[in-house]
């Protein structure tokens, strides 16, 4: 009682805010006594908080979370020298950072093994608290051995108690809430061979305060308030989640003071000991008053807050006062300085919720949130904006276990309320799973709410609770979940670039994070389960919208579409039966009609909206079968070149034609549809008693954007009465710029037409389109009247006066509302927009051709045609033997795996050469040229 009462005593004399060393005269002394410091650590964020940055400190990943590189054979240390010194985040989890500094001649900073082992003991803190004159909470010490029953160890007088382990842990895992002699026999037989400190539990608002001890007085800085046992961010109850800074105001009266004596008192004792350095006392506010919990003689994640609040205030940073109470026989006279004005940095500690496998975190930095989404990492430096935060990977690649610390994310401003255990603000969260969703991570389970936020089931007894009909959820739930899906979005569409484009897991490596029983029960934690299958289903795929993607025909997307299709799924948009979705349906036809403006086509053209161009060319071929054959397609011919598209002879297939009914054409030395070669096939078969019905014409082939003689074709069909189809999937998109506008004729002269928005006009899949001269016969062909087999349940859905039903003009009567995303991204952002986006593409393209043309040893195989060119690596000197077939092979698979851009081969007249498709919008002449570079490097290499 006499030491609590001269500790409240000593309180009444208010000391200085923040106190330390004048930074001015600290930089001063090191500069003098110090050439070079390595921070220790497996990541940088203390080292990077101490600004101005000196010259002489950088940093060396070295930790005890992972191994040392092995020494090269015949090394030898150099000889240590007095100004080589290196400090250390915590030397007492592990011999790595003594090893390293033997290793290389340094000399460690840190307090002696020994009195760092005496001070961070969480049993024998409570004699060092009692040494101080320091209150802590009632506590009673359970043996390792000779135990007795739990119940004999539980105070019924506290209504919680704390058992805490021996050792310091960063993870929680020493440190349990215990609420019942069950509890605590639990917690027990968990830690059989140990003594076990069990405390009162404190409820009270957590601070930690970081001190300085140094060889002749004890230096407090800053106090903080600790974030502990979140449950949106750890697995634990005594888990560590992170600081935030406050000031004198920010605490009931005295507070402040209470708690910066405290460390000051067992600074003092700790220097006694002859400890020397950075240490943090943690404490628990109980009924008014301060009571000491541990000490942390070591570095802390919250001196990197520190350092900033120190600096702003002109003091030395805490690792350069760390250095000095190691070099100086005394330290020089302390000065004391008002806070800067807050707001003050704070910082969350993100921590594996199961166990798993980290595969790679975000990179180390700043990032910085704008209109646009989340840009980053940026250069580090003092102070964080309010549109910034910096974050810090501490997990390395390898598996994690469940509270394993992840990441260190610090904002400039406080991140929680000044309570006991805040739920973090929501636009921390944010952040988080922003950053979190640029990292790989794959858990071995579903992660789902920490325990200690999960809700215990009603006894058997009970009424079931009121809550949301089956397959609902709540409004706040779906708010939450909604919000934190914007965020993920927002994140994949603005991160294309961040990892390598091509991504392909082996099948064995998915089955083992995504094949599991069907689940009986749900969860309650839906933005879990998102970042789940966001992470590992939907983000292990190629990147299409990558800008160095120059495979296949990449879509791209855009955001106003991907609003637009959880829009039509909220509302169930069924653009099929007029009685059942009249507004989709309008909006389809608004969207067609658009399309055709786009393409210059006639209003009285008319199609429907499709899954895509294999779909598209499956209708308009089946409109043309019925039109010219009726039911008998037994001496059917289909023209089509070899190399139109696999979805044309899958299409005859489907329809009931044969292979031998599809005759492929050789195209001719442009690689197009030879024209008079089709009539020749057509007449010789005419001959032969055969009936042809169509001529399947392609606009943009896949392999190198070739363009078929569509005019000609047209000619050849008006002579022979043929339906002329154009498959125009990928180029149909070019005749909406006018270097495209000469091909509007002979599209207007095409019975059908097919045409993916999903492609060159920047959709989401599935957006394709079927447009056809004679819209009347697509019922004709698909009409639900002509099909049905009782039409009693579908005589409500039949359209009445000029009413459409797009059920009747295809082979979908349960359709999705394609059109919305389309619509929504032209209103968005105009038609001009996707001209100049169109235009964007063949402009690359032909860049890239001009590039290839003067390159020594890259040679074009075919022009630029609607954003497609082919070329070769062939170096000029290559012998007579060289095989140029692999090597464009090779070229190809070793540019993939490097992981810096996806350039794909295809063959061309018999020749394997590497191809680039250029349409995507944010793709740069940058990105081109650095693509042919890694081609050229890659060639180069034996």
């Amino acid at each position: 009682m006499r030491q609590l009462t001269e500790f409240r005593s000593d309180v009444s004399r208010a000391p200085g805010d923040i106190e330390g060393i004048d930074g001015q005269a600290g930089l001063r002394l090191l500069a003098e006594s110090v050439g070079e410091v390595v921070w220790l650590d497996h990541c940088p964020f203390l080292s990077a908080s101490f600004q101005p940055a000196p010259t002489w400190l950088r940093h060396e990943p070295v930790s005890a979370f992972q191994p040392l590189p092995a020494p090269t054979p015949g090394h030898r240390p150099p000889p240590s020298g007095p100004r080589r010194l290196c400090v250390s985040f915590a030397p007492e989890h592990g011999t790595n950072a003594r090893t390293w500094a033997r290793a290389h001649g340094y000399r460690l900073l840190a307090p002696d093994p020994g009195v760092t082992a005496w001070a961070a003991d969480k049993i024998h803190a409570v004699k060092l608290f009692a040494m101080a004159g320091v209150p802590a909470p009632p506590s009673r010490v359970v043996p390792a051995a000779d135990r007795e029953p739990a119940e004999t160890y539980w105070n019924d007088r506290w209504p919680q108690a704390v058992a805490q382990r021996r050792e310091n842990n960063l993870i929680g895992r020493g440190t349990v809430l215990v609420d019942s002699p069950s509890s605590l026999r639990s917690c027990l037989d968990a830690w059989p061979d140990e003594p076990v400190k069990l405390s009162r539990h404190a409820p009270g608002i957590s601070l930690t305060v970081t001190a300085c001890a140094g060889p002749d007085r004890t230096l407090v800085s800053a106090v903080s308030h600790q974030l502990v046992g979140l449950p949106e961010l750890a697995a634990g109850w005594g888990t560590h989640c992170g600081n935030q800074l406050v000031h004198p105001d920010d605490l009931p009266a005295g507070l402040y003071g209470q708690a910066r004596e405290a460390a000051r008192r067992v600074g003092e004792v700790l220097r006694g000991r002859g400890f020397r350095g950075v240490f943090g006392l943690d404490l628990v506010e109980d009924a008014g008053r301060l009571m000491a919990v541990e000490v942390n003689p070591r570095f802390q994640t919250v001196v990197s807050l520190v350092q900033a609040v120190e600096g702003g205030a002109g003091l030395l940073p805490s690792l350069g006062l760390h250095i000095l109470s190691f070099l100086l026989p005394a330290l020089p006279d302390p000065v004391a300085r008002a806070l800067p004005p807050g707001p003050y940095p704070s910082q969350l500690v993100v921590h594996s919720a199961t166990d798993g496998t980290v595969h790679d975190l975000a990179p180390s930095g700043r990032y910085r949130r704008a209109d646009h989404g989340v840009t980053g990492p940026l250069p580090t430096g003092a102070g964080v904006a309010d549109d910034e935060a910096l974050w810090w990977g501490i997990a390395h690649p390898g598996p994690v276990s469940a509270g394993q610390e992840l990441a260190l994310a610090q904002f400039g401003r406080p991140v929680a309320a000044l309570e006991p255990r805040p739920r973090p603000a929501p636009d921390a969260m944010a952040w988080i799973a922003t950053l979190l969703q640029r990292s790989r991570i794959a858990t071995d389970s579903l992660p789902g709410l920490p325990a200690q936020g999960r809700s215990q089931a009603p006894p058997a007894s009970a009424p079931p609770a009121a809550g949301p009909p089956p397959l609902r959820l709540d409004e706040q739930r779906m708010r939450e979940a909604g919000h934190h899906t914007i965020e993920l979005i927002i994140n994949r569409l603005t991160t294309a670039g961040d990892r390598p484009p091509l991504h392909a897991p082996s099948p064995a490596t998915l089955r083992a994070t995504l094949d599991e029983p069907l689940p009986e029960h749900g969860t309650s934690n839906l933005p879990a389960l998102l970042d789940h299958v966001t992470q590992q289903a939907l983000g292990e795929a190629t990147r299409l919208d990558h800008p160095r993607c120059f495979a296949f025909v990449p879509s791209t997307g855009n955001f106003p579409a991907v609003l637009a299709d959880a829009l039509a799924a909220a509302h169930l948009s069924v653009p099929g039966a007029w009685l059942v979705g009249a507004g989709p349906t309008q909006l389809e036809l608004t969207t067609l009609g658009w399309l055709k403006a786009l393409l210059g086509l006639p209003e009285s053209h008319g199609g429907l909206l499709v899954s895509g161009g294999s779909l598209a060319n499956l209708t308009a071929l089946a409109v043309a079968r019925d039109h010219h054959l009726g039911g008998d397609c037994a001496q059917a011919r289909l023209y089509c070149s070899t190399q139109a598209h696999p979805s044309v002879p899958r299409a005859a297939h489907l329809l009931g034609l044969t292979r031998g009914r599809l005759s492929a054409v050789p195209a001719d030395e442009g690689l197009r549809l030879d024209t008079p070669a089709v009539a020749r096939r057509i007449a010789r078969d005419r001959d032969e008693g055969l009936r042809p019905f169509a001529v399947v014409a392609t606009l943009g082939t896949t392999g190198t954007g070739a363009v078929d003689p569509l005019d000609d074709l047209a000619d050849l069909c008006e002579r022979e009465g043929l339906w002329l189809h154009v498959d125009g999937a990928h180029g149909a998109a070019v005749a909406a710029t006018p270097r495209g506008h000469h091909l509007r004729g002979a599209l207007g002269r095409a019975d059908s037409l097919t045409f993916d928005p999903h492609k060159w006009l920047f959709q989401p899949y599935e957006t394709g389109c079927v447009l056809l001269r004679r819209p009347e016969l697509l019922p004709a062909t698909f009409a639900l009247g002509r099909h049905a087999l009782d039409t009693g349940y579908l005589e409500p859905t039949e359209s009445r006066g000029d009413e459409v039903n797009l059920s009747d003009y295809g082979p979908q009567q349960s359709r999705g509302l394609r059109a919305l995303k389309l619509w929504l991204s032209l209103k968005t952002f105009g038609a001009q927009a996707f001209r100049r986006a169109i235009e964007h593409g063949m402009d690359l393209a032909e860049h890239a051709a001009a590039l290839i043309a003067a390159h020594p040893d890259l040679r074009l195989v075919t022009a630029p045609s609607l954003a497609v060119l082919t070329f070769r690596y062939q170096p000029a000197d290559a012998s007579e033997d060289w095989d140029g077939d692999t090597a464009q092979e090779r070229i190809s698979r070793d540019i993939c795996a490097g992981g810096q851009a996806l350039i794909l081969t295809t063959r061309v007249r018999g020749v394997t050469v590497l191809r680039m498709c250029t349409i995507n919008p944010t793709s740069t002449r940058a990105d081109v040229e650095a693509v042919l570079e890694l081609v050229a490097q890659q060639g180069r290499r034996p």
